[in-house]
């Protein structure tokens, strides 16, 4: 029996299948189908007739451009491999069974595993908050402490290469690339091989002895600041982009990292040899940990589903510029944060689209294959651009829902409206062809905007509409054009409480203020926080009752960038706390179907984003803010 997502459980019994012409390897391991595929190997569900269960066996042979001499030494190599791992017994390492060979191939054979791979966690929740990254952080170090010890660097820790099951165990996975003690070093054409913006800096040094332990622990910061910040530390496109960004500054910007930020910039020191070593970086979480006063992480906002763990790199990039380096390429890149909003996808689906992308298949804006007719004779770009103009001419006015009482980000002033959704919104207007004059905006608040949009009283809604799969099956959002943090706003001075931290509100069950029908409805109950009732509709009528003295709230709940403003407008009166656990990502909403209309805004939100206008709106409008330093957002993906 299988099961949608290709993951077999133990037990599964064979008998009930039907008979197949499996590939049997040893008289004993059936392999079934292959639920991952990379340049170091694939890795195979099979069930193990002996012992009555399915398994994950990797074979760690390519067959491709290989001479009899470097066949036989990649399956020397391959052999060592598995003696170190089978050697590794440690809960946060996957199981190695076995190691069988066939006459073309080395295999290893590897408990199969269900849960959820960190890259699909952060590509869901994109922040993960202090205590529970810290606990997933410590977890991944444990297992690299146990790996180290056996000789082996693992060399490609990454999100996607750690698997966090049901309970909140992290496994570390993928030991396709690992350098083994005592095993010669795996070169091709003298670049290092791993994922770029995970691989510590000292890889590419000309004189570079290779990877050790201390990349390994590099790689961890990397990924420990990806939980907590919601993003990578060093960006760019290519390795050397990577490299320059850590020479020219290699201390990246913390903003909800708070204790963690000491374990992650002494994981991140350029220098190998002043990094923190294990035992130190062990300590310093755990006292991470200890702290009392950290902020809840908020929950999955969906349930745990199983997932055949990815063991092999991500599809090869395309090659970088030659960098003068003792090892490898870079067989692997870890997709770009932001994209992916519609849910994990299996190991096997993912080898489907990378066999796709390899056959020469991209799509248009239209969601068409380029250079493809579609079902008929006109080219799918060109039939978009007639759906395009069809829409427009049916819409002489753009009317853009907007928020009035957000100071700073979109608020209605002597009957203009003003701020950084303002200025974003106008700037997708021209782009689409439509002139200031041209655009009505209409007022919404949180409770109304989906039903402005069914009514067709907006085409477009900018504001600070925070992206959730809930809404997704509503409307459809092009974005993330902000992300936002989650904090509180308490009275300066009151008579009552003392509040300093989310911790403070919660223990001394303080009524907390929101916005009807907002994500921090949910944030609250789910955070164990004392909620007023009955919700009003617009966070100003919260902060109206959080400066009344005679009513009982005390603390307001939402997106830093909102009650950052309204602390910017009522200073004096009110006190921004810092942000806490887990980020909410705007996007610009409209009906379903009006697809001829999401193609342009998609391409009209990356040109501002990559054209540095969307910098310039922000010093404009928020840097009056003070709020932590903030890059933009990824420019979303306008493609299928």
């Amino acid at each position: 029996m299988r099961d949608e997502d290709g993951v077999g459980q133990a037990g599964d019994g064979a008998a009930s299948e039907p008979l197949a012409p499996y590939t049997v390897i040893q008289d004993r391991f059936e392999l079934r189908e292959t639920i991952g595929s990379g340049g170091m190997g694939e890795v195979r569900r099979a069930y193990d007739r002996r012992l009555d269960r399915f398994v994950a066996m990797k074979g760690l042979l390519g067959h491709t451009g290989r001479s009899a001499d470097t066949q036989q030494a990649a399956r020397d190599r391959a052999r060592r491999e598995a003696k170190a791992l089978a050697k590794v017994e440690h809960q946060n390492v996957v199981t190695v069974h076995d190691q069988v060979e066939t006459d073309d191939q080395v295999w290893i054979v590897m408990k199969l595993l269900e849960g959820r791979s960190l890259a699909d966690l952060l590509r869901h929740e994109r922040v993960l908050g202090v205590p529970r990254a810290a606990d997933i952080g410590l977890q991944i170090l444990h297992g690299l402490q146990a790996v180290h010890r056996a000789g082996v660097v693992h060399r490609d820790v990454k999100p996607g290469n750690v698997l966090v099951r049901d309970g909140g165990r992290a496994i570390l996975v993928d030991f396709g690339i690992a350098s083994i003690a005592g095993a010669n070093k795996l070169t091709k054409l003298g670049v290092p091989i791993g994922t770029p913006p995970y691989m510590a800096p000292e890889l590419f040094a000309p004189a570079s002895p290779g990877p050790k332990s201390a990349s390994d622990l590099w790689a961890l910061g990397v990924t420990l600041y990806e939980m907590a910040e919601g993003r990578l530390p060093f960006r760019g496109h290519e390795v050397w982009e990577i490299q320059e960004n850590i020479r020219s500054t290699p201390e990246p910007p913390y903003r909800y990292s708070g204790p963690l930020a000491p374990v992650i910039q002494g994981l991140l020191d350029p220098d190998k040899d002043r990094r923190l070593d294990a035992d130190t970086a062990e300590a310093m979480l755990r006292e991470v940990l200890r702290d009392p006063d950290l902020p809840a992480a908020p929950l999955p906002e969906q349930p745990t589903q199983a997932a055949a763990p990815d063991f092999t790199p991500d599809p090869e990039p395309a090659a970088p510029a030659p960098v003068a380096a003792p090892e490898e390429p870079s067989v692997a890149r870890e997709e770009k944060q932001g994209g992916g909003r519609r849910g994990w996808k299996t190991g096997l689906a993912v080898v489907l689209a990378a066999v796709l992308a390899g056959g020469g298949w991209y799509f248009s804006r239209d969601g068409e294959p380029s250079g493809s007719s579609g079902s008929g004779s006109e080219p799918a770009a060109t039939a978009a651009e007639k759906r395009w103009e069809k829409w427009r001419s049916a819409n002489e006015v753009l009317r853009v829902g907007v928020k009035k009482d957000q100071p700073q980000l979109s608020e209605e002033k002597d009957g203009e409206y003003q701020g950084f959704d303002i200025s974003m919104a106008l700037a997708i207007a021209k782009a689409l062809g439509y002139e200031k004059g041209d655009v009505l905006f209409v007022p919404v608040n949180t409770e109304n905007r989906s039903t402005m949009l069914d009514n067709k009283r907006a085409h477009l809604i900018v504001a600070s509409y925070s992206i959730t799969d809930e809404r997704e099956k509503e409307v459809d959002f092009v974005g993330a054009y902000f992300r936002a943090g989650r904090t509180f706003l308490v009275r300066e001075k009151s008579t009552q409480y003392d509040l300093r931290s989310a911790a403070d509100i919660k223990q001394k069950d303080v009524r907390v203020c929101t916005a009807a029908h907002s994500t921090y409805e949910r944030h609250l109950k789910e955070g164990g926080y004392k909620a007023y009732a009955p919700q009003p509709a617009s966070y100003e009528t919260c902060v109206d009752k959080l400066l009344d003295e005679t009513a009982d709230v005390y603390a307001v709940a939402s997106d830093d960038v909102l009650l950052a403003g309204l602390a910017y407008e009522k200073r004096g009166q009110v006190r921004l706390l810092d942000s806490g656990a887990g980020t909410e990502e705007y996007g610009v909403a409209m009906r379903p179907e009006d697809q001829p209309l999401k193609g342009k805004v998609c391409t009209a939100l990356r040109q501002i984003i990559t054209s540095g206008e969307w910098d310039r709106m922000y010093k404009d409008h928020l840097a009056v803010l003070n709020l932590p330093p903030w890059d933009a957002p990824d420019p979303p993906k306008c493609g299928a």
